[in-house]
């Protein structure tokens, strides 16, 4: 699930682009703070482990063959949990009342729910077809308003847009229903 934006900074980061470190600190560090200050660390230890993290990403993307298989974000996360849970053990830092490194902030994921994938595609198919067509021509192949506008017959862009307006309140309506 690599985004584009997620490759460019990868191959940014490659490049050894001082710009694409400080992005890569700005966008993450917040996340990666929260959960090692929720897990017995403070700011001190935060900081520590995104600069570890920033090391093995590094050393994994100069891989030969690196594919990123998730988002940036995930694999972020993932390696910086891996980092704090590991310093747990290492140093039998606990919290209080435990014997034992709580199993929960070693185990937990980042998203619990299904991927987005899923929500989507899910979503997708409870739409009418039209509108699957529809938005799926504008956000998964990226066609032009006007190519698609064109291919469904439509007189002008007003009504391309219409449609499009329609359909995407459609997809809101069965996303927020549970």
């Amino acid at each position: 699930m690599n985004t584009t934006a997620d490759g460019i900074l990868v191959e940014q980061l490659k490049a050894g682009d001082r710009a694409a470190s400080a992005a890569l600190y700005q966008q993450y560090f917040p996340m990666v703070a929260i959960y090692v200050q929720q897990n017995s660390g403070n700011q001190a230890d935060a900081e520590d482990i995104f600069q570890e993290t920033l090391l093995v990403l590094l050393q994994q993307i100069q891989k030969p063959g690196f594919v990123l298989s998730s988002s940036l974000k995930t694999f972020v996360y993932a390696i910086a949990r891996n980092l704090w849970c590991k310093r747990l053990r290492d140093n039998r830092v606990f919290l209080p009342g435990d014997d034992a490194i709580p199993e929960e902030s070693c185990t937990a994921e980042l998203f619990p729910e299904k991927p987005a994938t899923d929500n989507i595609n899910g979503w997708l198919d409870r739409i009418t077809y039209n509108c699957k067509r529809i938005l799926k021509a504008l956000f998964f192949y990226q066609q032009p308003m006007a190519l698609l506008a064109r291919r469904m017959g439509w007189k002008n862009k007003h009504t391309a847009d219409n449609q499009k307006y329609k359909c995407l309140q459609q997809l809101r309506k069965v996303a927020t229903q549970r």
